[in-house]
């Protein structure tokens, strides 16, 4: 079972805010609202869907993103949820209203 960690500060700096398993199915309110800037994958599987939203029922009408796991590795840094990027590991797809990043209301984990 893979790990999320997510973080106060961009680039997995600062406090955590809260970690959880990669297990399909979650959808929940973070423990401390409109904290969450970053997140740091630790062995997470691929195929994981996370998705991060500003609107605190998951609804699409402002600011979300949604991280796609291409390929599971030990650790990697989502350094901000306000940047559209693919790599070998990860399809990062980020729809802007007004900013993401402090702004995290709702987790999806699928």
């Amino acid at each position: 079972m893979g790990i999320i960690v997510f973080y106060e500060g961009n680039n997995a700096t600062q406090n955590i805010v809260q970690t959880v398993e990669d297990a399909p199915g979650q959808d929940f309110r973070p423990v401390q609202n409109d904290a969450i800037r970053s997140a740091r994958l630790f062995g997470v599987r691929p195929g994981c869907e996370l998705r991060v939203y500003d609107s605190a029922d998951g609804t699409t009408n402002d600011d979300f993103c949604i991280v796609n796991v291409k390929r599971s590795t030990p650790e990697y840094v989502v350094g901000t949820f306000e940047r559209s990027y693919e790599d070998e590991y990860v399809i990062v797809s980020f729809i802007r209203n007004n900013g993401l990043d402090g702004q995290v209301s709702r987790i999806k984990v699928n």
